[in-house]
């Protein structure tokens, strides 16, 4: 059991909490319901691609967590000694964010010669998953061998996080893209979501850590049980997320 209420929060004071580009949406709405019974407490949340924001702890940032889109770059902050222990606490998945006017009515469409498609460098969680993702839907007879190797080719750039990719999409400077569903939860203007097959997705688990050296340790520790604490998962339940494992 959580003893958030019971948490002594000091006076004033900011945590800085560096979070996955694709938490933009749901950390605010967990931060405000932490401040409302924690008087005194504000946030400050710094919304990157996980690869960006461990690079920015390793080079001194000042933060007190760290939430990462999957558990490799909590890996690497755990070994390059930023973090201390991590805890799963959210799932996702992928699906493909289309602009109004595109072609894209279904995730076969992704292959079709001269489409234009965005997806997340490949050092980025999102971009990784994506990818592993068209490998794996290489190998379904429902799409069939070389259908990675054509959507790749009409990759025409890739972005440092998933908020680029849904911003240019839904501006329409490209036809789909491969994003989070939790993206997607409230469909951006001028947008259509096209899901891609569960079957062929990897397990996409978000991991949580309070950092070495934060100035604020026990109000770090609070937010995080409250993260993961059932009112928490409600509210990420809500921003189209899916419980912790």
């Amino acid at each position: 059991m959580f003893l958030i209420a019971a948490l002594a929060a000091a006076p004033q004071t900011v945590l800085t909490v560096f979070a996955a580009a694709s938490l933009h949406a749901a950390f605010p709405d967990l931060g405000k319901s932490f401040e409302a019974t924690h008087p005194g407490v504000t946030f400050r949340f710094v919304f990157n691609g996980s690869q960006a924001l461990e690079a920015q702890l390793a080079q001194g940032a000042h933060a007190d967590v760290f939430a990462s889109a999957d558990q490799a770059w909590m890996d690497r902050a755990t070994s390059d000694g930023l973090v201390g222990p991590s805890a799963p606490f959210a799932t996702n998945s992928l699906v493909v964010i289309a602009s109004m006017n595109s072609p894209v009515q279904t995730a076969h469409d992704l292959s079709n010669p001269g489409l234009r498609v965005l997806l997340c460098a490949d050092a980025v969680p999102c971009g990784r998953y994506a990818r592993a993702t068209l490998q794996k839907m290489d190998a379904d007879r429902a799409f069939g061998t070389g259908f990675a190797s054509s959507v790749m080719h009409n990759v025409v750039s890739e972005e440092e996080n998933v908020e680029a990719v849904v911003a240019k999409v839904s501006l329409g400077e490209a036809d789909a893209g491969i994003v989070y569903r939790s993206d997607v939860a409230k469909v951006p203007e001028h947008a259509r979501v096209v899901m891609l097959p569960a079957v062929d997705q990897p397990s996409i688990v978000y991991p949580i850590a309070a950092v070495k050296g934060s100035t604020s340790p026990d109000v770090a520790a609070g937010f995080i049980a409250f993260v993961r604490s059932p009112p928490g998962q409600d509210i990420l339940r809500r921003d189209g997320f899916a419980l912790a494992p």
